[in-house]
């Protein structure tokens, strides 16, 4: 298994170092599979006192910044181009992932 894959696993590890250095934490996170485990279930309500969870609401991407991101890279990388493998449009979202600053107005995202 690749040591840079989303899963349950490395989003506990996440969480780990994230208590290490911080006695409160505010996540706010979507529905992936990862963030919903039950291995992080049960770690989220023993430590529920310094982790709170604010998911973002369902069926919305827009609300939620990394679509954006997500939604500028398709646009750069593939932008209607057929790359000439795989492996080579990987290392083109790699690069731009990467390097590219992304600049969104936050308080889109943080209404009440």
């Amino acid at each position: 298994m690749s040591s840079n894959k989303m899963n349950a696993k490395s989003f506990l590890n996440a969480l780990y170092k994230f208590r290490k250095r911080f006695s409160k934490i505010i996540l706010i996170i979507d529905r992936a599979p990862w963030h919903r485990a039950k291995k992080v279930k049960k770690y989220l309500d023993k430590h529920r006192r310094e982790i709170k969870i604010i998911w973002f609401p369902r069926g919305c991407p827009e609300m939620n910044p990394v679509e954006e991101c997500w939604r500028q890279a398709k646009m750069e990388v593939n932008g209607g181009r057929v790359h000439e493998s795989f492996e080579v449009m990987k290392e083109e979202l790699m690069r731009f992932l990467k390097y590219k600053e992304f600049k969104q107005n936050m308080r889109k995202y943080l209404r009440p």
